[in-house]
């Protein structure tokens, strides 16, 4: 029987050690993002490998310093492999604390420097434009962070992945200079014939 996508399964994904984590940035160590948003530089990658289908459950993005006016977000999906070049790896963890220790099928990689291999075929899930500088925002007029939540109708759902390739989850964050931030990344992991299954 084909995986149902209904929300209120969310719970027993957890359960079953289908949701894992990924975090760029930790504690009070911020990372640096990105100045804008180019194709080759996404600031998080989560790598999908063949046989595998992820649906993206929650993206967060908290910024800590802006340093100048603009920020904008775009997550998207590929159906490429962006590759792990000028990338370092984050091991994702599992949401179910029993299986903390057990490895997912997925690897993420935040960027490090320099480019990698062109997105192909990408679908926009979500996409944020903030004009003003964050850190000048006072008083009422506060900035929500960013946060992307398909499933509860906060941007669009995806089902990431294929039989014969890798594919990618892509967090993309541009904010004017010297911005660092945290990025909270989260999705459930399926072996591509359940997910597909008559």
């Amino acid at each position: 029987m084909a995986i149902s996508l209904n929300p209120e399964n969310e719970l027993q994904w957890v359960k079953e050690n289908r949701v894992y984590s990924a975090l760029h940035g930790a504690l009070t160590t911020p990372e640096a993002f990105e100045t804008d948003l180019v194709v080759t530089t996404p600031d998080m990658i989560v790598r999908v490998p063949p046989g595998v289908v992820i649906v993206p459950l929650r993206v967060t993005i908290e910024t800590e310093a802006t340093g100048a006016a603009v920020f904008q977000v775009l997550i998207r999906s590929c159906d490429n492999d962006p590759g792990t070049a000028n990338r370092t790896e984050f091991t994702p963890v599992s949401l179910n604390s029993r299986y903390a220790a057990v490895r997912g099928k997925c690897n993420a990689w935040y960027l490090s420097s320099g480019a990698c291999t062109t997105p192909t075929n990408t679908a926009d899930l979500h996409r944020v434009y903030v004009q003003p500088d964050i850190d000048a925002i006072t008083g009422s007029a506060t900035f929500e962070q960013v946060i992307y939540a398909p499933l509860q109708g906060r941007g669009i759902p995806a089902v990431i992945g294929s039989n014969g390739s890798y594919n990618a989850l892509l967090v993309y964050v541009g904010n004017g200079t010297s911005a660092t931030g945290y990025i909270r990344t989260y999705w459930a992991e399926f072996t591509y014939d359940e997910f597909y299954a008559a």
